[in-house]
C-alpha cells in the first residue's frame, strides 16, 4: 500500500524548526556562561519559586 506523503505539511513542519532552531541560537548567545544553570536541583527550586510563588518576582 503506497504511503501519501503531503509535502506541504513536510514544508511547514521544517519552516517551524528552522524558527525555533534560530530562537534557541538567539537565546543561547545571549546567556553568558555565568547564566547558565548547572545545579539541577538548584534550577529546579528556582524555577519552582518563580512558577508558584508570584509575589517573589517583584
Amino acid at each position: 500500500m503506497p504511503t501519501v506523503v503531503n509535502y506541504a505539511l513536510l514544508e511547514s513542519v521544517l519552516t517551524a524548526f528552522e524558527a525555533a532552531k534560530k530562537l534557541l541560537t538567539t537565546a543561547q548567545v545571549a546567556l553568558s556562561p555565568e547564566n547558565l544553570f548547572r545545579e539541577i536541583r538548584e534550577t529546579a527550586a528556582t524555577l519552582d519559586c518563580f512558577t508558584y510563588d508570584p509575589s517573589r518576582q517583584e
